[in-house]
């Protein structure tokens, strides 16, 4: 799990270790992000390829307009990650969020058109492929933007900690009345 509960309660070296795998979890979400293009790419062909008129052309726009957000997502992501820009963080999670958004529209229309269209094989493979990127809104809400969030708020946390402290919570004021009211016999 990636979510830490009191980050008082870590070592220094614990600490270290911790934002040292996040950063690299986060570089290789950056890595993956800009590889996505290649898929995407792939898509813009098989469409230009295999099938023509006005739908499949603004399908073809629709893919290739998604390309420099995932760009800048990746590049915003190195940045952040590497150089411990909290803003560059906030601004890419952000942007993940609105590509897999953006990812979930594209795929609903690609897919609907190519169910609706389609007459050869191609054309069904297509619409599957379009089925599976919309998942991409769960896989980037599940795991890119909790790793960028829990990344940011170790980033945010001092690199010298004591040790941890025990807190201690007071019994609810509805118990000790309780115990303080006299039976009502004798």
């Amino acid at each position: 799990m990636y979510e830490i509960p009191s980050v008082s309660s870590m070592t220094p070296e614990e600490l270290r270790h911790k934002r040292k795998a996040l950063r690299d979890a986060i570089v290789c979400v950056g890595w993956i992000k800009i590889l996505s293009i290649v898929c995407y790419i792939s898509i813009f062909m098989m469409i230009y390829e295999y099938s023509k008129g006005p739908w499949s052309t603004a399908i073809q726009v629709m893919v290739l307009a998604v390309i420099p957000m995932q760009i800048v997502n990746g590049l915003l992501l190195f940045w952040g990650a590497t150089e411990e820009k909290i803003s560059a963080l906030e601004l890419a999670v952000w942007l993940c969020i609105t590509v897999a958004a953006y990812n979930t529209i594209l795929s609903l229309v690609g897919g609907i058109f190519f169910i609706r269209t389609g007459f050869l094989l191609i054309h069904f493979l297509m619409a599957i492929m379009f089925a599976l990127l919309s998942v991409s809104v769960f896989t980037v809400l599940c795991h890119d933007v909790i790793v960028i969030y829990t990344f940011k708020t170790l980033t945010k946390s001092p690199s010298t900690l004591t040790q941890p402290v025990e807190t201690m919570i007071p019994p609810p004021n509805v118990l000790i009345k309780n115990v303080n009211i006299k039976p009502p016999w004798p």
